[in-house]
């Protein structure tokens, strides 16, 4: 058996090594041409004419009349390699992946043109058992979304590809194929499919996607397009695992800083992006604004959350962010501490979370924390009598509008207590028809 694998194996390598760059060709499907018929009257020397030139026409016309040679049909090629991908031999599915990372490399337009049915192929491996294979995958999805082979936004149709209901097509970001729009939201599809996948496999899937491409375009692609579904429970889903991701990951580490200076007015809009979606799990959103030194309006949210229902899952949010701010990722904002005078709206947030906790081992974690905080300022200035630019000088954080950003957390908030009434009230009446009491 062994001695097979190593022939099938180099069998395998030569195939591959006969596929170069000669062999691409940008243009319709490419078939094995037929042999094309000489023609009897061309041969014919024209006695009339001069011996030397009949000469010279003769060659060019035998170099004409020669066969094309076959060039690669690669519709048979990933007809076979999109059956075998799904084969339940890890070293199937791995020599698969090889070939198709393969054409990429040697012939990428004439991959590109039959990617319509690789591309949801790859998509799905994403579910593999293994986390070699779905490594893999990963990394030629990756080469396919960066490829220049590919279409860009410009030159193709908006995706129909949908998240929930009503999903619009996300414009693919720069220096990257729509692939990348596809990959995207084929990632969410799956996820929203597959709840085992994505507590078991979707941080790994996430930070291993954002080591293979950049990690701010695939935070704002995920946030814009769960902003716009209508899975609210799905969408809360997501934002906690990548606010879970975006602060404890090694993989983050760049983005986390973009986001705690927020020093550009790109840093800016994509803490924006981030907070509209983040907006699904209050917890979250007062976290992003800890991470980006918004205290001011982490106090605000604080004050907001008396208005909640406070459940089980709300408390436990709560607990893993006083683990969180315990962390070595928040070593700075325990470090302004220090200076508890001129940072009066992290103290005040931080005593907002510790009255949200009941008595327990986290309320005296951080109660410990506050407690050696020295000259602590008890009641930091009003709201009206700083404005907010005179508390944080960063320029761009001054153009931030954070009142639209409030009304945005206010609106969905009232979107899940909504959703939250309508299941209730299905539930009720369910057991009611079952004549089982309340």
């Amino acid at each position: 058996m062994l001695h097979i694998r190593e022939v099938a194996k180099t069998v395998n390598e030569r195939l591959m090594d006969l596929i170069t760059k000669s062999d691409d060709e940008a243009g319709p499907a490419i078939e094995v041409p037929k042999e094309k018929k000489t023609d009897e009257g061309r041969h014919k020397k024209d006695k009339t004419g001069d011996q030397k030139k009949t000469t010279e026409d003769d060659k060019q016309t035998t170099s004409e009349d020669q066969p094309e040679e076959p060039r690669l049909c690669i519709r048979s090629l990933v007809k076979v390699l999109t059956e075998y991908i799904h084969r339940k031999e890890m070293g199937t599915k791995i020599a698969v992946l090889d070939w198709i990372k393969h054409l990429l490399e040697k012939t990428p337009n004439m991959i590109f043109q039959h990617m319509s049915d690789i591309f949801p192929e790859l998509s799905k491996t994403l579910c593999d058992e293994t986390d070699e294979v779905v490594l893999y995958d990963l990394e030629v999805i990756a080469m396919i979304v960066q490829s220049e082979a590919g279409p860009s936004e410009r030159s193709t149709s908006h995706s129909s590809i949908e998240i929930g209901k009503g999903k619009p097509a996300l414009v693919a970001e720069h220096g990257m194929n729509v692939y990348f729009t596809h990959c995207m939201n084929n990632l969410l599809e799956t996820f929203a499919g597959n709840a085992d996948l994505l507590k078991t496999k979707g941080s790994f899937i996430i930070r291993q996607l954002c080591l293979f491409l950049n990690a701010e375009h695939i935070y704002r692609s995920l946030s814009e397009i769960l902003l716009e579904t209508h899975e609210l429970k799905f969408s809360t889903e997501m934002v906690q695992l990548l606010n879970e991701i975006l602060l404890t990951s090694s993989e983050l580490f760049e983005l986390r800083n973009q986001l705690k200076d927020l020093a550009t007015e790109k840093s800016c809009s994509l803490f924006c992006c981030l907070y509209k979606t983040w907006c699904h799990s209050p917890v979250a959103t007062v976290s992003l604004c800890l991470l980006s030194h918004c205290h001011q309006h982490a106090s605000h949210l604080i004050n907001k959350f008396g208005d909640l229902e406070v459940t089980l899952d709300f408390l436990t949010e709560v607990d893993k962010l006083v683990q969180l701010i315990e962390s070595p990722i928040f070593t700075y904002l325990r470090l302004q501490l220090l200076e508890g005078d001129q940072n009066p709206y992290l103290v005040k947030s931080l005593y907002g979370i510790l009255m949200l906790l009941p008595q327990s081992k986290t309320f005296d974690l951080l109660h410990k924390r506050l407690s050696c905080v020295p000259n602590l300022p008890l009641m930091p200035i009003k709201d009206g009598n700083k404005k907010p630019s005179q508390l944080d000088k960063r320029p761009h954080v001054k153009s931030i509008n954070w009142t639209e950003l409030s009304d945005h957390f206010d609106i969905i908030q009232v979107k899940h207590l909504k959703v939250k009434r309508i299941r209730q009230r299905a539930m009720h009446e369910r057991k009611k028809q079952l004549g089982i009491k309340s």
